[in-house]
């Protein structure tokens, strides 16, 4: 029985993020999609210039680049640290909030860490 719990702890231990490792993923996930966004841009005039078809296709289909980046990274980070912090790890869809997952993003950079000790 004791195995079990242990072996329990350790697999959710895996699938969470402390506060210090999350803090450095969201700066180079902000570089990141900076970057993207930048190469999101360019592709754009690239497009507005092109006359072949493919191209065109596929410099517009790089806009999608940026905003699948934030869907991904950020969730899948953000699940992790909600459950570090005891939380519901479907809160992290709050990044698709505009202003208000933003915010969400910087609180869980400061947020405790859920003590799962009993007495």
């Amino acid at each position: 029985m004791t195995e079990q719990i242990i072996q329990a702890t350790q697999h959710q231990q895996k699938k969470t993020m402390n506060r210090a490792t999350y803090s450095i993923f969201m700066g180079l996930f902000m570089v990141t999609f900076v970057v993207l966004r930048v190469i999101s841009k360019a592709a754009g005039e690239i497009a507005a210039t092109a006359y072949e078809p493919g191209v065109v296709l596929i410099c517009n289909m790089l806009h999608f680049l940026p905003p699948v980046t934030v869907i991904l990274f950020a969730y899948f980070c953000m699940a992790r640290r909600l459950r570090d912090c005891g939380k519901n790890p479907y809160y992290a869809w709050f990044i698709l909030i505009p202003l208000f997952g933003l915010a969400y993003v910087i609180y869980l950079c400061f947020a405790q860490k859920k003590n799962n000790f009993q007495n």
